[in-house]
């Protein structure tokens, strides 16, 4: 009987590690995002990786999973430089978000949209061709 208790408390040391790897079902983390060209009953009306011609507006949309009563960032880089910050106040465990942003056609190339926590961990992250000028021209 003495032999049986070490050698099972040895295996519960073993197995905490493995059991604490495992992200639960309570795991905050964003479901979906992307850039989209329009919003519509707050869903994206298309999932773009590029932006080319004379538009300029740009949304990014994001699906949170379990973070209620955090505060979840947009924010908006190009060339390496926040260009913009959007805060959220999540309310619920599935919350849908979106930021938008209007380019400048003097400002082609990558856009990325950084998805941060409170304290400033990225959540995930995208990234936009943007060239607004016609290749047809």
């Amino acid at each position: 009987m003495q032999r049986i208790i070490p050698l099972a408390a040895l295996l519960v040391m073993l197995a905490a590690p493995l059991c604490a790897a495992e992200p639960g079902p309570d795991t905050g983390h964003v479901q979906r995002a992307s850039f989209s060209s329009a919003i519509l009953d707050r869903e994206p009306g298309d999932n773009l990786t590029e932006l080319i011609g004379n538009t300029e507006q740009v949304y990014f949309f994001t699906e949170l999973r379990n973070l209620t009563g955090q505060v979840v960032v947009h924010s908006w880089e190009y060339r390496g430089e926040t260009v913009a910050e959007v805060r959220f106040n999540v309310s619920g465990p599935r919350w849908r978000v979106w930021s938008s942003k209007t380019l400048d056609p003097e400002m082609p190339g990558p856009w990325t949209v950084l998805v941060l926590d409170a304290s400033g961990e990225v959540l995930t992250e995208k990234t936009l061709d943007y060239n607004p000028r016609d290749p047809a021209l």
